[in-house]
């Protein structure tokens, strides 16, 4: 009785550690790269220059009772550095207090006097989602995935080598920089082999945006097909270069206009897929986990970033 009660107590001890393995996998899946909780207020160098087509991408969380978050990009690590970007976000400005998104720059010592103001587009207890791209004399940006401005670029790029962020944020999770100016269509090889992730974040254009890992033989392993005119997120791999029936159930999550993140990670049996940090489907593979070598990426899309690293938890 003894031994049958200790055998019982250890199969449970078994099952509650895979499933606490197992709730971990899924919160690492659902995390940016590099995701983390950062010291605020947040300052780091910026380890390469930042070029047209880098995309610098923050998000945190808002305090409850915020007045102004504050987001700089430094010539210098001096407080009187000049600030070839300001973005300072203002929520107790406005009509009612709705709120002002800032842009301007300092030089010299000196605020210029063409400051721009558009609406806050942030929520007082909500995430804070900011992406900055750099464009050819321009900052195009995105607050919670949807643009808000492309602002003119009045200072050279050359010689930014520090980003700060600080205000009333409870917390930031994530500070990343990256990308360029993609083609369309885009091809990279992939080496997508069991325990990697791919990730991509890209602005949709149109109708439809397509996502295609090949095999060796040029055989679709995966299709990510995301329609925004059939409200459908389809997808489908081939046998022998023959078609394998769709797959489409899922509500469509994704709103056009707005930037998109999707992550795809290669396990033993199956592709898991998630997309703005949150699982949308597993697709079982229809042939070698290991036979994934081609990347391609086309349809109506600017794509921002691209990457593949390992996913932590496998």
């Amino acid at each position: 009785m003894i031994t049958r009660t200790l055998i019982c107590l250890s199969l449970a001890a078994l099952v509650s550690c895979q499933g606490d393995a197992s709730d971990l996998k899924e919160t690492n899946y659902k995390k940016f790269i590099g995701e983390q909780d950062y010291k605020l207020p947040f300052k780091t160098r910026v380890s390469e220059p930042l070029a047209i087509g880098q995309t610098i991408h923050a998000v945190g969380t808002l305090s409850d009772k915020p007045t102004r978050v504050d987001f700089n990009f430094h010539k210098g690590s001096a407080k009187d550095a000049d600030l070839p970007l300001h973005f300072s976000i203002r929520f107790n400005e406005g009509i009612l207090g709705s709120g002002k998104l800032i842009y301007n720059t300092f030089e010299n010592g000196n605020w210029s006097e063409d400051e721009q103001r558009i609406s806050n587009p942030f929520k007082a207890g909500e995430e804070f989602d900011l992406r900055v791209r750099v464009l050819d004399g321009k900052f195009q940006v995105f607050a919670n995935r949807v643009e808000v401005g492309v602002f003119t670029q009045r200072l050279p790029l050359d010689g930014i080598d520090h980003v700060s962020i600080r205000g009333d944020l409870s917390k930031l999770r994530l500070f990343h920089y990256g990308g360029r100016i993609f083609p369309n269509p885009y091809m990279a090889v992939a080496g997508l082999t069991p325990g990697k992730r791919l990730d991509i974040s890209a602005l949709p254009k149109g109708k439809r945006v397509n996502i295609n890992l090949y095999r060796e033989n040029k055989e679709y392993a995966l299709q990510v097909s995301i329609r925004y005119n059939e409200g459908a997120i389809v997808r489908n791999a081939m046998t022998s270069n023959v078609w394998g029936k769709e797959e489409r159930e899922g509500k469509m999550p994704l709103e056009k206009k707005q930037v998109f993140d999707i992550t795809i990670i290669n396990e033993e049996f199956s592709f898991q897929i998630f997309l703005n940090n949150r699982r949308f489907t597993t697709f079982a593979h229809r042939g070698s986990p290991s036979d994934i070598k081609t990347l391609e990426i086309d349809g109506d899309v600017e794509i921002q970033t691209v990457t593949i690293n390992d996913a932590p938890g496998i």
